[in-house]
């Protein structure tokens, strides 16, 4: 079994996170073929997007792609790191994104989201399939059928409520364990070997991350948000206010506006990568009902506690 299989269901289910540690240390230590690093990226998009799932735990193809795309995007054209093995051969995505830069060489080293919308749906439009025809059934193989099932078909991935929960309990670990193996396989069999590219890790973790943040600014005052710190209270404008991860971003990897709130630059610089105390993970459930987000609460509380469990130091506003 592997890339070629059009659907894989889950084989075993674990009671025990060390199984499902096991499995996941398969893919990130064995000697399977890896000629790119789309394993790598693939099992970082699906850490990222796993606040995304449905209420049956499945996850659209749709938010894999978007984060595997842009994560190309922004390793090959921004920061310039090739990802695939030496020889001469090119991956699709790169030569998808090669191509687009020969048409228009002003696109070179910008980052995705400073692409326009008709540039990014181009874009978009030629790497979609990418995770369905070459990743999704080698790592579901690679992590000994255990952690996802797929279907092709249905363009969508999804997990048992025990790999699900192991998942989020140990999304931290996870992210730094593949972000290891990733930099390894890069040094070992790339021509960044023997550069001076420094800084690959802050690299890969940054390559979804969004440039700004401005576009929801507007869209929580339409919603009906209050034009202040959500924090201390203290009026802010529109324009001036800081728009912050009520999550970190670090451990959310996403932008979503159920997670995100209006600040004043002292709380957000004091806050920085912390999580808030618990008396305003209350209150902003209570924002998200009065501005129509509630359906999104219970992805917000299991976040917060898996937030916690991977070692986010909690903060309260002095």
């Amino acid at each position: 079994m592997g890339f070629n299989d059009k659907s894989g269901v889950i084989k075993q289910v674990h009671n025990d996170d060390s199984k499902y540690m096991s499995d996941c240390m398969h893919f990130l230590n064995s000697l399977s073929k890896k000629t790119a690093t789309y394993k790598y990226a693939f099992f970082k998009s699906i850490l990222d997007n796993l606040f995304n799932v449905d209420d049956k735990l499945e996850l659209d193809f749709n938010y894999l792609s978007y984060s595997f795309s842009k994560m190309y995007w922004n390793l090959i054209a921004k920061f310039k790191l090739p990802q695939y093995q030496n020889g001469g051969r090119v991956s699709l995505i790169e030569k998808a994104i090669y191509d687009i830069i020969n048409n228009n060489q002003l696109l070179d080293e910008i980052d995705f989201d400073s692409l326009s919308d008709t540039e990014q749906n181009e874009y978009l439009s030629r790497t979609k399939n990418v995770i369905g025809i070459n990743v999704v059934g080698a790592l579901y193989s690679d992590l000994n059928y255990n952690i996802y099932g797929f279907d092709k078909s249905k363009k969508k991935i999804w997990f048992s409520e025990e790999s699900y929960n192991f998942l989020t309990k140990y999304k931290s670990a996870l992210e730094k364990l593949n972000y290891y193996a990733w930099i390894l396989w890069m040094e070992n069999n790339l021509s960044i070997a023997n550069k001076e590219e420094g800084n690959l890790a802050i690299k890969l973790d940054n390559s979804t991350k969004r440039e700004s943040l401005e576009s929801f600014k507007q869209s929580l005052f339409d919603k009906g948000d209050t034009l202040e710190c959500f924090y201390c209270g203290n009026p802010v404008s529109l324009r001036g206010c800081h728009m912050d991860h009520f999550i970190p971003w670090s451990f959310v990897k996403d932008d979503q506006i159920w997670n995100l709130v209006f600040s004043c630059s002292h709380c957000n610089e004091s806050k920085n990568n912390k999580i808030p105390s618990y008396v305003y993970l209350n209150k902003l459930i209570d924002r998200n009902k009065n501005i129509s987000l509630e359906v999104y609460n219970n992805k917000l509380i299991k976040l917060y506690d898996s937030a916690l469990y991977n070692g986010f130091v909690e903060w309260e506003r002095a």
